[in-house]
């Protein structure tokens, strides 16, 4: 089945799927939040490429970058949508601490391996447990919802 997708879902998409991350979280359901809370930013930024870029909107191109979220950072910003220099150096900071430890396969991924993962990263040791820097993770997220639901109004 195809369904065409625009701002409106993805917006709505995105900010459900926030939700979602934090109802996990609350549940101690570490990587279902963290990979629901990297799903909601990449709506999110599809939503303000949506909501920006003719070319995406006519379908005259095809928003072709996979689930790489610095890639959409970029598309955003090529944009011209982010006026103030400091709204755009928050964005992409928070995006880089996203896409450092989140991918679109960690929907495979039980809670034990990502632990391991980012116990590698230095996301998780000794005096950073696994609650708290999936906290930080989707405080990250939350930042970017926020500003990408400003830049769509």
């Amino acid at each position: 089945m195809q369904y065409d997708t625009g701002e409106a879902d993805y917006r709505k998409a995105g900010i459900e799927r926030l939700t979602e991350s934090l109802i996990l979280y609350e549940g101690e359901k570490f990587a279902g939040c963290v990979y629901l809370g990297g799903r909601a930013v990449e709506s999110m930024l599809r939503a303000v490429i949506w909501k920006h870029d003719s070319e995406i909107k006519s379908g005259k191109t095809a928003l072709e970058t996979g689930h790489d979220l610095r890639r959409l950072l970029t598309r955003v910003c090529a944009l011209g949508v982010l006026k103030r220099p400091d709204h755009r150096e928050e964005l992409a900071t928070n995006i880089q601490r996203v896409a450092r430890v989140w991918f679109n396969n960690m929907r495979f991924m039980p809670t034990s391996r990502m632990e391991k993962a980012w116990w590698k990263l230095g996301e998780v040791g000794k005096r950073r447990s696994l609650k708290y820097a999936v906290r930080n993770f989707y405080e990250n997220c939350s930042v970017i919802v926020k500003r990408c639901e400003t830049l769509c109004e």
